[in-house]
């Protein structure tokens, strides 16, 4: 079979296509963002991923990665053809990039939708942020061929767009249920992400720190918080960034994940702990109500709620075979819904067709 026809996409470019992040390479290859180019890559000679980060242009097998700024970034976008495709990340200043370079190359854009990008207005940053989305996304949303979503919670009904809703997967034969020692005889907890205020770590701790005696609390993830919470709050156990690989076997050291976030439409790393046979306790934000059935696979909780988090950490020290329980059903349910196979060939199927429509 012929390129061509195995890949509608590529009707007026039939060997590459653009990959645009605001994330570095790093993060990138860290991250579901991996399994997605991974994808990519079967399908397309050349990948060009647009990365944030240190000025440099590196090939990988068949992905070039292009880091830098948007200054750097237009500069690599002349080698492009005209008419190559656009994958972007989000609606804001990454995916305006990506329709400046739509309408330059006149190239279809495809935008996979995974975060609400809301911030909390604690800084002159947060503000600005705010005020610039406000300007872009519409404008991202409007402009785009197909948008994936992946939380029904998270679609933008005030425009009118082309969308679908296709759920995040995982990988079930990397995360699964390990018999490994645990990381101690308390209830262990674990919070895997970035550390920035929107996490809502802040709540937790202060849940955590009378229950210190019954309760261990472990952190994995970086970020410009990390330095300031290793002083605060002592008795917690941080591991930093940790490698994807690795993640499996920490989870598995621990009794339940904590996910105290405000800001997250369908958090991954719920999944991972979920295929890892864990009960999850998670704020009912955005799309994780769609993952979590409250109760049953897990715990749904207010959002900056310190009271509410330590009544049902209280909880789960208390009911320890229903919590095992709750894993189960956790496994249960991803095998079911969230395979990361299964999804992945869904939404390759979403972009592919309308594409196809688009070519006609």
């Amino acid at each position: 079979m012929s390129k061509d026809k195995m890949n509608p996409i590529t009707k007026n470019n039939p060997r590459t296509i653009i990959f645009i992040s605001l994330a570095t390479q790093k993060t990138l290859e860290n991250s579901i963002h991996s399994s997605i180019l991974e994808m990519l890559g079967k399908h397309f000679e050349k990948v060009i991923v647009f990365c944030r980060g240190k000025k440099y242009s590196i090939q990988k097998g068949n992905r070039r990665y292009c880091s830098g700024g948007f200054r750097d970034w237009w500069r690599y976008q002349r080698k492009v053809p005209p008419r190559t495709p656009i994958y972007i990340n989000d609606f804001f200043v990454g995916g305006l990039f990506g329709v400046l370079l739509k309408r330059k190359k006149k190239s279809k854009l495809f935008l996979r939708a995974a975060s609400p990008w809301v911030y909390e207005l604690s800084s002159l940053s947060s503000v600005l942020k705010t005020m610039i989305l406000q300007m872009t996304k519409p404008l991202v949303i409007k402009s785009c061929d197909k948008v994936i979503y992946n939380s029904k919670a998270l679609v933008q009904h005030q425009y009118q767009h082309n969308y679908e809703v296709i759920y995040n997967g995982v990988d079930t034969t990397l995360f699964r249920p390990m018999k490994v020692p645990r990381i101690s005889p308390k209830l262990n907890l674990i919070f895997v992400g970035n550390l920035n205020p929107e996490k809502g770590l802040e709540y937790l701790f202060r849940a955590i720190k009378p229950l210190q005696e019954s309760v261990h609390l472990s952190i994995v993830g970086d970020g410009k918080l990390l330095a300031q919470y290793k002083k605060t709050y002592p008795f917690v156990q941080y591991y930093g960034r940790v490698e994807q690989k690795e993640l499996p076997y920490i989870i598995n050291q621990h009794d339940v994940l904590v996910l105290p976030t405000f800001v997250e439409s369908f958090p991954n790393v719920i999944l991972e702990a979920m295929a890892c046979g864990k009960p999850v306790i998670a704020a009912r934000v955005y799309g994780i109500p769609e993952i979590i059935n409250n109760g049953g696979n897990g715990f749904l909780i207010q959002p900056k709620s310190t009271k509410h988090i330590a009544h049902t950490i209280s909880r789960c020290i208390k009911e320890s075979k229903v919590m095992a329980c709750m894993g189960r059903k956790s496994r249960t349910l991803i095998q079911r819904k969230f395979r990361e196979e299964d999804n992945l060939r869904s939404f390759h199927h979403s972009i592919f067709k309308e594409s196809d429509k688009v070519n006609q």
